[in-house]
């Protein structure tokens, strides 16, 4: 798909992802970029900044009200939905607001596009999607399951896709900020448990996705962004090294305190779970798992340039990087 003179809404636009992917795409030809959400502060902020962009337009709504959402994507082509509750541990305590905003105003937007006659709807998810242990992991699949279902129930030509990301570096609330602050301002770094992998992506990791979503993307697939993944314990201790002089501190006096994870929080998390990998296709830099409802309109993604995925995708099974490594992308991509 041509971005070309589109009308693209972005639901959670004031967001880190959403703001990035504004000013991606205001190098495109676009017609018109509609920020939606229901943060009026942020919009405020963002609003001065694009006051004088005649593209960027601000709309204050909730996903989680129909009528919001619907009377906001009349004339829209395209639907970025990176709108969500996000923090694993708030998710976990408040599951019924949760459900709401990630099950419900997904939900929302499918209906609501679909009777809008709006051309792609991409809708953004997490690796915690894979094997949930998390009220957020549980809503983001059930989410993906929506997008994936829309394709087949829909009476037009509405395509809906996911993609997928891992910890996104450089977006608010990472563990990265965390870590920073804790050696910026105490003697320690919090560590939940020495053995606790993740992958990781840079905010133009996860933009570059939507991008290509939007361009390749025909209905159903989840588009999965090939990504590194890493040790946390390493993480704290690449940090640690590099910051702690920065701060006039001595690495050696920045202790790693290992407490608690939640109950519900996994060591490791997977791209694709080996259900997952038995229709899932391998690209250059990206993956695809097939929608689990055979779609007669399916059109896929050039299936014979991709290879078959044989067994899960695991941050515990994967190559991790090294300390070296690590130091190394995250300079390279400005994170320290």
């Amino acid at each position: 798909m041509n971005l070309s003179n589109k009308k693209i809404l972005i639901t959670g636009g004031t967001g880190t992802i959403g703001k990035a992917l504004l000013n991606r795409l205001l190098n495109y030809d676009v017609n018109h970029i509609y920020i939606f959400s229901r943060d009026e502060q942020k919009q405020e902020a963002e609003l001065y900044y694009f006051k004088q962009n005649p593209k960027v337009s601000f709309i204050i709504g909730d996903i989680r009200n129909y009528y919001s959402i619907n009377s906001a994507l009349r004339g829209i082509d395209i639907v970025f939905h990176t709108a969500a509750m996000k923090i694993v541990g708030i998710c976990e305590n408040n599951p019924y607001e949760a459900f709401i905003t990630n099950v419900i105003g997904t939900q929302n937007i499918i209906k609501s596009a679909t009777l809008n006659n709006v051309e792609k709807v991409i809708f953004t998810s997490s690796d915690k999607a894979a094997n949930p242990t998390t009220v957020m992991g549980v809503g983001k699949l059930y989410s993906e399951r929506l997008i994936s279902h829309a394709n087949f129930i829909s009476e037009n030509s509405t395509i809906f896709t996911t993609v997928r990301f891992g910890n996104v570096f450089g977006s608010r609330g990472c563990v990265l900020d965390l870590f920073k602050n804790q050696i910026k301002k105490q003697n320690y770094v919090t560590v939940t448990h020495p053995d606790m992998t993740r992958f990781i992506c840079t905010i133009d990791d996860a933009v570059d996705l939507l991008i290509k979503s939007s361009e390749i993307a025909t209905g159903g697939e989840i588009l999965i962004r090939k990504m590194p993944s890493i040790r946390i314990v390493n993480l704290a201790e690449v940090l640690i090294e590099y910051l702690a002089p920065i701060y006039s501190k001595n690495p050696k006096d920045i202790e790693i305190k290992i407490t608690k994870k939640l109950v519900s929080e996994k060591l490791f998390e997977e791209l694709i779970t080996t259900h997952e990998a038995e229709r899932s296709f391998e690209f250059d830099d990206y993956y695809s798992i097939l929608p689990t409802i055979c779609l007669d309109k399916q059109n896929t993604v050039d299936l014979a340039k991709g290879k078959p995925v044989y067994g899960e995708i695991s941050s515990n099974t994967s190559l991790n990087l090294t300390k070296e490594q690590l130091l190394d992308f995250l300079i390279k991509n400005k994170l320290i």
